[in-house]
């Protein structure tokens, strides 16, 4: 705070007019009376000093012309009054702007506080060890990419039906389609990529209508689907690969507030590593990450790049753009997002689309036209490449 003192010559009035105009900068009226009062020698309350001003004030505004001698003169006290609702305003604005600081900051914290409590009970969950599948060398992975589930999203209408119960219901199609397929083509090994927006957040407003269940919720439940996935994968592959990035969906805060590396997407696989590290044939591969967002994965010899998708478009100066970005140049670019499963090639990399485990249905859908079925896109990878494409419809009666 400025120190003030009296000058020379100056009265009372002048005193107080001087300081009380500075009151935007100084603080409060009770700050104006805490520097008044030992200048005057006084012990005034706050009211006093500030109704004195305002008296000032109110009577000069009145006879302005009066104290002017000149348009020069007015021109300057025109010129003041310019610059103290400047300051007003600046400090109008920093006060804000540090409120809703705070806010953020205090409901950041009380996400993280919720969403420790759920990680520390999801740790408590054992699912036992199991005997490893004997490898059978014949050199064929399974990809199988996860993207899209939109947890806590519920609805039931003329396009679609959905609930965390029914995601279940769509996995469980998913994991037999997944086995049969191993068993088809001779795998002995399983790369789950994990594509991001696992789930539903509250990023807008429509989103926000078809939540049924708290973000907190959302990660549990999501978190328990996918590791329930993982360890009945274990039963038929000699070595499952968890790899993961975040999608949009999962921001803690809101896409203008929201920091880059806050998803809480990312913490769907640190719980299944929670539950499944002390599984042998189970593996969460997160030196994978480039970033939260992008991953690089060693399938038979060859590299595969995962993105979730809402920063990269489905076209050829797409994904020359995230190639360029990364500086690799993979034999295959893995992504989700568009909820719909599709597979194409530019300049010789592949592009492979997964879908969605909803479908179509939620309000957002619904007023932007989009319809589809719920389907996951599984690969069967070789050292030559992707063998077979297997995008599993699971729309499940």
């Amino acid at each position: 705070m400025a120190k003030y003192q009296r000058l020379d010559g100056e009265s009372d009035d002048a005193l107080i007019f001087r300081v009380c105009r500075d009151k935007e900068r100084i603080g409060t009226w009770q700050d104006v009376s805490d520097i008044l009062n030992p200048l005057l020698g006084t012990d005034y309350g706050e009211s006093t000093f500030r109704k004195k001003y305002a008296s000032f004030t109110q009577m000069f505004n009145a006879n302005r012309d009066i104290f002017s001698n000149s348009e020069t003169e007015l021109e300057k006290i025109r010129e003041e009054e310019r610059r103290l609702q400047i300051e007003k305003v600046k400090f109008r604005d920093e006060r804000n702007a540090w409120s809703a600081q705070n806010r953020l900051q205090a409901r950041a914290e009380a996400k993280l506080d919720n969403i420790e409590d759920a990680l520390l009970d999801f740790g408590r969950i054992y699912f036992p060890e199991r005997k490893i599948p004997a490898a059978t060398g014949s050199g064929k992975t399974i990809l199988v990419m996860l993207s899209d589930f939109h947890i806590g999203a519920t609805f039931d209408n003329y396009w679609g039906k959905y609930n965390s119960n029914i995601a279940e219901d769509r996995l469980g199609v998913l994991l037999k389609e997944v086995k049969e397929i191993a068993k088809r083509h001779g795998a002995d090994q399983c790369v789950v990529s994990l594509g991001g927006d696992l789930v539903s957040g509250k990023i807008h407003r429509t989103i926000q209508v078809t939540n049924r269940e708290n973000v907190i919720d959302q990660i549990k439940r999501a978190a328990e689907l996918v590791t329930s996935f993982c360890y009945e994968l274990t039963d038929s592959f000699n070595l499952v690969q968890l790899v993961s990035v975040d999608g949009n969906h999962s921001r803690i805060d809101s896409w203008k507030d929201a920091i880059h590396e806050d998803r809480l997407d990312a913490l769907i696989p640190y719980c299944v590593n929670l539950a499944l590290d002390h599984i042998e044939n189970f593996y969460y591969n997160k030196e994978a990450n480039i970033d939260s967002g992008i991953a690089l994965i060693h399938i038979e010899d060859k590299y595969y790049l995962s993105v979730h998708g809402d920063y990269d478009r489905f076209t050829k100066d797409g994904m020359q753009s995230l190639m360029s970005m990364v500086k690799v140049f993979p034999y295959c670019i893995l992504r989700g997002h568009e909820h719909r499963c599709a597979v194409d090639e530019v300049n010789g990399v592949k592009m492979v689309m997964t879908g969605s485990l909803c479908g179509s249905g939620d309000q957002f859908c619904i007023e932007q036209r989009i319809r589809g079925k719920a389907s996951q896109m599984v690969c069967v990878c070789s050292n030559k490449g992707i063998e077979a494409f297997y995008p599993v419809e699971l729309e499940v009666s």
